[in-house]
């Protein structure tokens, strides 16, 4: 993650002038694409020995509740007096299957310990927020991390990337999706574009996304789910979006205002050299020079179908000088995946929008075929003998039924008629028959 992000900063011991302390820098919030992709909790940790006597023994132990990491311990022989000792290995794995298994987010805490000869104990306690697996932080602490959320293999954009497909060969162009092969911006624009009419067609409907998402984050709806429930916010239209440009070779950007994001596609093979670009210049810049085209997604949830080339108009007008104040910043998703921040994972997780009978029938495993036994012609011969008799038994039995019930309709026929009393006979008993 970036030193720049909104992280914490604490120091242990009595707090005062000249007292031994711990310092550490850990990030606030953390999710399974965290973990994925390896980022480590603990940014900075040291000790800083202002004393005019040496510290030995040091022993510092880092736990988490719950246990979203292993417990780590350091143990460092002397630290000199007035002196500051940087721990370099900071690796802390997180739990890959603990947040993974997150439907909603949860309160952690991370504790740390430091124990030397002749000091006291100095105990020290941070907040860390486990957000939920499908859960992005926002930008200031999540920034690089927004790329893990563009699906370029998921299933339903390869539907929309051959979709687009057709609708350039219908138009009379090539329906590969070459990206940037041909080394022409003009056949980048059209793929862009044939793309986008390819999702056009997906009848989504526009959601209220939170508050001040881009700073706090907010759910993002997968592609699968996004297209099964029909609704999208304007992040997940931009994630969707960026994933499809990504499946056809182009290089996208997710463009960010006060509550607001919107998609950018480069035309030509480039990006902004940095995951993040915070000045909006240098994106108006790579616009005017025709490299960069910015396109406005909440257009998609459009009744009526809105042109590409509208599309990115009202991309470039947030883009606008009048708009500098409200620009937040670029994420290029190109120069994350430089940085090996992959697409989140999905095994072990089914999509809500399948239905659970294909589910079930996936995951059930394939009957062995039943091998014909060979027989021997005496054997089916007295097979079909004991058939037939056994047919003859039952044909017997069925007429001796019929005669019985014959027989028991004259009995109470004549019951009936020479009955004394008022009304209707008593029923008759019927008891089994006696061979």
């Amino acid at each position: 993650m970036p030193n720049d992000n909104n992280n914490t900063e604490a120091h242990g011991g009595q707090g005062e002038s000249g007292a031994v302390s711990l310092r550490y820098r850990t990030l606030q919030r953390v999710n399974f694409a965290s973990a994925q992709n390896d980022v480590a909790i603990i940014e900075r940790l040291a000790v800083d020995n202002p004393t005019s006597e040496a510290l030995t023994d040091v022993r510092i132990t880092l736990r988490a509740a719950p246990p979203i990491i292993r417990e780590r311990i350091w143990i460092v022989d002397r630290i000199g007096s007035e002196a500051e000792f940087t721990v370099r290995d900071l690796t802390t794995p997180l739990d890959i299957e603990r947040l993974a298994g997150l439907d909603e987010a949860e309160v952690g805490e991370l504790e740390f310990h430091m124990e030397a000869k002749g000091l006291p104990t100095i105990v020290e306690k941070c907040r860390v927020d486990l957000l939920a697996r499908d859960e992005w932080g926002g930008v200031h602490d999540m920034a690089q991390l927004l790329a893990a959320f563009v699906s370029p293999n998921d299933p339903a954009i390869a539907g929309v990337v051959k979709d687009a497909a057709r609708i350039l060969e219908a138009a009379g162009h090539d329906g590969s999706m070459d990206g940037y092969q041909s080394g022409d911006p003009r056949r980048a624009y059209l793929l862009a574009a044939a793309l986008w009419s390819a999702a056009t067609g997906l009848g989504l409907t526009y959601a209220e996304p939170p508050a001040s998402f881009e700073r706090e984050g907010q759910k993002v709806r997968g592609p699968g789910r996004m297209t099964g429930e029909g609704l999208a916010t304007c992040l997940d239209l931009t994630l969707f979006l960026a994933a499809a440009f990504e499946a056809a070779g182009l290089n996208p950007v997710v463009l960010f205002s006060q509550g607001h994001a919107w998609v950018g596609v480069w035309i030509c093979k480039r990006d902004f050299g940095h995951v993040t670009e915070p000045d909006v210049v240098a994106v108006r810049k790579a616009v005017q020079a025709r490299e960069f085209v910015p396109i406005e997604t909440t257009l998609l949830t459009n009744r009526s179908s809105i042109g590409f080339d509208q599309a990115v108009d009202e991309g470039r007008r947030r883009l606008s000088e009048n708009h500098d104040p409200e620009f937040v910043m670029a994420i290029d998703i190109a120069r994350s995946r430089f940085t090996r921040i992959r697409p989140l994972a999905s095994h072990g997780v089914s999509d809500p929008s399948e239905p659970a009978s294909t589910l079930s029938r996936r995951r059930r495993p394939r009957r062995r075929p039943r091998r014909r036994k060979e027989v021997s012609w005496a054997f089916a011969q007295r097979r079909g003998s004991r058939w037939q008799a056994h047919r003859l038994s039952r044909r017997r039995a069925a007429d001796r039924g019929s005669g019985d019930l014959q027989g028991l309709r004259l009995s109470a026929a004549r019951r009936a008629a020479h009955w004394p009393g008022d009304g209707q006979p008593p029923p008759l008993a019927l008891s089994p028959r006696k061979e």
